[in-house]
């Protein structure tokens, strides 16, 4: 649904409430499930000359889902990489907003099961696209994000491509009917593949199968 208030108004009607707290309320109110505890602010119309705004001021806009994706990646490698600079306190902050970009850009209704059925397709960069063919939900990955997570998983199709670019267009597609999270997939929540020996067993495979 269009929205009444833009996301700078939204936020400094929110004025003291936590970032993380204002995202959410946010998402509830472009889907329209969230109501004002008072009456909503009204934005007063005062004819006067306009001011023109420096141009040093400039309004925070609500971020793209490619930019929430982009951050979520960056604080993952990040987490990854240099996990001795994340303890404690900064462990926690790190997992709680990975999980508030996660929900903020996962599409509604999406859920995996751990019998889904996937398929991988591997280009000649490290760009990669890993689809759940049960769902049709599609997720841009990289090779040494599958290496380290899947290398040795089965129960997904592979596939080897010479180009990128039947990638992009499948990924346009998906975009267009809203399956389509341009970041790496949550795993064990929006990704459930076997990961070991003793996950391929549970699911009644043996270790080494394609």
């Amino acid at each position: 649904m269009t929205t009444k208030l833009t996301y700078n108004e939204f936020r400094s009607a929110h004025k003291g409430t936590p970032q993380k707290e204002i995202s959410k309320l946010w998402k509830e109110y472009k889907e329209g499930s969230y109501t004002f505890p008072v009456d909503e602010p009204k934005t007063e119309s005062v004819e006067e000359t306009p001011v023109e705004k420096s141009p040093s001021v400039e309004e925070v806009a609500e971020p793209t889902l490619n930019e929430l994706c982009k951050e979520y990646d960056k604080l993952r490698v990040k987490m990854d990489k240099f996990a001795f600079k994340f303890v404690g306190d900064a462990m926690e902050k790190g997992k709680a907003r990975l999980k508030e970009l996660a929900e903020l850009t996962r599409p509604k209704g999406y859920t995996c099961s751990p019998t889904d059925s996937w398929k991988i397709w591997f280009g000649p960069t490290s760009m990669c696209l890993l689809i759940n063919t049960t769902n049709m939900m599609g997720f841009r990955v990289t090779r040494e994000w599958w290496q380290k997570h899947y290398q040795t998983t089965i129960y997904v199709d592979r596939e080897l491509l010479t180009n990128n670019d039947i990638m992009r267009i499948e990924a346009q597609k998906l975009a267009r009917s809203g399956c389509y999270i341009p970041r790496t997939p949550v795993i064990g929540v929006e990704c459930k593949l076997p990961q070991g020996v003793k996950d391929i067993q549970m699911r009644g495979g043996q270790s080494g199968d394609y």
